[in-house]
């Protein structure tokens, strides 16, 4: 029974252990055989990274062992660019405008600051760093561009050897030999030569320069910007081994750099000074330029400023002094200055109106004094209250008469007079080789549709006859133009590049005078002679032409045209009162028999042409040929 009993109690054990899957192993046995299974695949983790990091050691110490090697003498490795010597400017007689002096600067490398705040403040127990210097560093850190922080710039070895007793405090600095650019006489050529400055980020997006890897000056304006890839030279460089702290410890490298070319420019010195100190009390532009070649022989912006002071890093203060004076010297006026030419533009009004056949030499116009045009409220006036009387083109041009070309104007009509305005380079640069030049303006019903969304009136073209109304010219343009009629028709693309040396092969490349290609020829070269007789009465003719009264150049005549444009402007910043005031012009050519040179004034404001820019460009004319004689007794 008990057999029986016990297969009976086992059967439904078994039962019991199936149905319920029961495990029939105690809690401590299985705890005990789940740490020995963790155990296990920890193990074999375990032996698992350490096979992958016995391979890496391996191969850092024994496959790529070189190759770490170098990469680590790499970091102790920096290259260091030297800085070309810029190419020297000179005038047309060999004098320099502008040179270069050793100086040096106090640099970081940024690699080595890892926090500026604590840089700036180690540096100034060092060196006593004002409000605007410790703001050029700061926007130096800013500057993508720049690898090195100067720190202070155009140091004298004087200086730095008082800041080498305390290094220790500022291990990070470096004393680099540096050439500053230095101009000669600043405000006479500062629109001429421009001036050298830091490089922006913006230089880097500009295609018209070159970059070189480790350039960190550019020309910003004038000469110094046009011609910078013949004046900047090649930066050279060199391979330094430096130590855990920077310090070097030897060159293992080192190339030279190439300096840059030498530029002449057409520029007479003597006369851009003696131009400059005459007019620069006043604000305006002259130009001088050889008729026969398209040479500028001086070229005045005034008032001009110090470009010296961009060569240093200028304060924001300085340069906003500068932005904000009322003079604007910042402003290139011979280029970018757009005037309303007034009375000189008339005898190109008057050319045109012969080529066109509206008028002839003897056709007559009756001012007495205003010019009544249909439908239109006001009379359009003439200088002379009591009027000219008869006149005929050439007493027109001597007097100045503004009815003859209000009647003229309107003859003509606006489209031709445009069409044919543009042949004497007005409303289109004359690509003198310099940025930044204006095109004018040259208006026609295209023009104002378009910008005014009005229709053309028959007064505005009576206002572009005297060069007032839309009519806007540069002190550049009207050079040009003017040498048209000194030249018989032919004019020369304005250029301030004579030649330039290169300082490697000391090859000498000329530049070579070449034609305008924008300045049409005229069909009839006696409608030219009509007006340059009109310009010779302006000047010699007694008692007839508006500058009649000068005092006479010795030997010579010359021949020029008057002009007083009148303008708008607010009555000197106390109200919002318009007020006209005039700017006083004068073209002028000289000898008139044979003319070498043509000379342009503007004086904004300056009151009457004949009164105000004649009589400097009559000094201009005086102190040229004097000077021109002097050379030929010289060299006799």
């Amino acid at each position: 029974m008990k057999t029986k009993a016990r297969q009976d109690s086992i059967r439904k054990r078994r039962n019991f252990e199936e149905k319920y899957n029961w495990d029939p192993m105690s809690n401590a046995d299985k705890e005990r055989s789940s740490h020995k299974n963790r155990a296990i695949i920890a193990t074999i983790i375990v032996v698992f990274f350490f096979s992958i990091y016995m391979s890496e050691l391996y191969k850092v110490q024994v496959s790529d062992h070189d190759y770490y090697s170098v990469k680590s003498d790499s970091n102790r490795i920096r290259i260091r660019p030297i800085q070309a010597t810029r190419g020297l400017i000179y005038d047309r007689n060999g004098k320099i405008l502008a040179d270069n002096i050793s100086m040096f600067n106090l640099i970081v490398k940024k690699e080595l600051i890892n926090n500026q705040e604590d840089f700036i403040t180690r540096l100034r127990k060092l060196i006593q760093v004002n409000p605007n210097q410790l703001e050029i560093i700061m926007q130096q850190f800013k500057n993508r561009r720049l690898k090195d922080i100067t720190i202070l710039e155009d140091v004298t070895l004087d200086e730095f050897s008082k800041i080498a007793v305390d290094k220790h405090l500022l291990p990070e600095i470096e004393l680099i030999p540096k050439s500053k650019r230095r101009y000669i006489s600043p405000y006479s050529t500062s629109h001429v030569l421009g001036y050298v400055a830091k490089v922006s980020d913006e230089d880097l997006d500009s295609e018209v320069v070159k970059i070189h890897e480790g350039m960190t000056e550019i020309g910003k304006l004038g000469i110094e910007r046009f011609y910078q890839n013949i004046l900047s030279g090649e930066p050279g460089y060199e391979k330094l081994e430096t130590d855990a702290r920077g310090e070097v410890i030897r060159v293992i490298e080192k190339k030279l750099p190439t300096r840059g070319n030498d530029i002449y420019l057409t520029i007479d010195f003597e006369l851009q000074k003696f131009i400059y100190d005459k007019v620069k009390k006043k604000e305006g532009a002259v130009i001088v330029m050889d008729a026969r070649n398209g040479d500028i022989l001086s070229f005045v912006s005034f008032p001009g400023y110090d470009n010296n002071l961009f060569t240093t890093s200028i304060s924001n203060k300085t340069y906003s002094n500068l932005l904000n004076d009322k003079r604007k010297p910042l402003i290139n006026r011979v280029i970018s200055g757009q005037y309303p030419p007034g009375s000189t533009l008339k005898p190109f009004v008057g050319i045109v109106a012969l080529e066109e056949e509206i008028i002839d030499q003897s056709k007559l116009v009756n001012c007495d004094g205003a010019y009544e045009l249909k439908n239109h409220q006001r009379p359009f006036k003439c200088w002379k209250k009591t009027g000219h009387g008869d006149t005929d083109l050439s007493y027109a041009l001597a007097q100045s008469c503004d009815v003859f070309f209000y009647r003229v104007a309107q003859l003509t009509g606006i489209d031709s007079l445009s069409k044919n305005l543009y042949k004497f380079g007005f409303g289109q640069k004359t690509y003198v080789d310099l940025y930044g030049e204006k095109s004018g303006l040259v208006p026609d019903r295209k023009w104002k549709s378009k910008v005014k969304q009005l229709p053309w009136y028959q007064g505005e073209t009576l206002n572009v006859g005297i060069g007032q109304g839309y009519f806007l010219a540069t002190p550049m343009q009207l050079t040009l133009a003017t040498s048209v009629l000194a030249t018989d028709g032919i004019s020369y693309t304005p250029h301030l590049l004579k030649r330039y040396i290169n300082n490697k092969t000391k090859e000498i490349f000329n530049y070579n005078p070449e034609a305008n290609k924008f300045i049409t020829p005229l069909d009839d070269i006696n409608d030219l002679d009509i007006v340059r007789k009109a310009m010779w009465r302006v000047v010699n003719e007694k008692n007839v032409g508006t500058a009649s009264s000068l005092k006479k150049v010795k030997d010579i005549e010359f021949a020029g045209k008057t002009g007083t444009a009148q303008v708008y402007n607010l009555d000197a910043g106390k109200s919002d009162k318009k007020i006209l005031q005039d700017h006083a012009l004068f073209i002028s050519y000289a000898p008139y028999e044979l003319p070498e040179i043509v000379v342009t004034v503007i004086v904004e404001h300056g009151g009457g042409g004949s009164s105000t820019a004649a009589p400097i460009a009559r000094d201009i004319i005086d102190f040229y040929m004097n000077n021109k004689n002097k050379k030929v007794a010289s060299n006799e």
